[in-house]
């Protein structure tokens, strides 16, 4: 009876340990969601980086680098941030005259926006990008 008691013990402590992995996702798991931590981390430094430090582009109007915005200090030099995996730079985009993006194709499956709440992430499947624009007043930069 002790024997038969002791297997159903293990039976259940071992049930109950697949379970928790299953659900919380295991160690292979926790390591996506750092390294997309990580990811949405710099997307917000490299975006506040271009944000001062836009690139001149002829073919949208550009002739002349543009006036660093108030608040730019410490965004003299791009941030070397790279993607803790692949170790490939972010994709910077600019898709108009008044409008850029960064983007990182993340690890983990579903990226619900209220993960990173602070960094405004834009998700299109496992993409996700900071979206900067111009505003009309002031032609200040806002993430959107």
């Amino acid at each position: 009876m002790n024997k038969l008691l002791f297997a159903a013990c293990v039976a259940l402590v071992c049930g109950a340990l697949g379970a928790a992995l299953m659900v919380v996702g295991g160690p292979g798991h926790a390591r996506m969601e750092k390294n997309d931590a990580q990811r949405a981390a710099n997307l917000r430094v490299l975006g506040q980086y271009y944000r001062c430090n836009l690139p001149v582009e002829p073919s949208l109007g550009d002739r002349e680098p543009q006036d660093t915005p108030d608040r730019c200090a410490g965004h003299v030099r791009k941030p070397d941030a790279r993607d803790p995996v692949t170790n490939e730079e972010y994709v910077f985009t600019r898709t108009n005259a008044d409008q850029f993006k960064v983007c990182a194709t993340f690890q983990t499956d579903a990226q619900p926006r209220d993960r990173y709440p602070f960094q405004d992430i834009m998700f299109d499947g496992a993409e996700g990008c900071v979206v900067h624009a111009r505003t009309g007043a002031g032609l200040k930069w806002a993430i959107q």
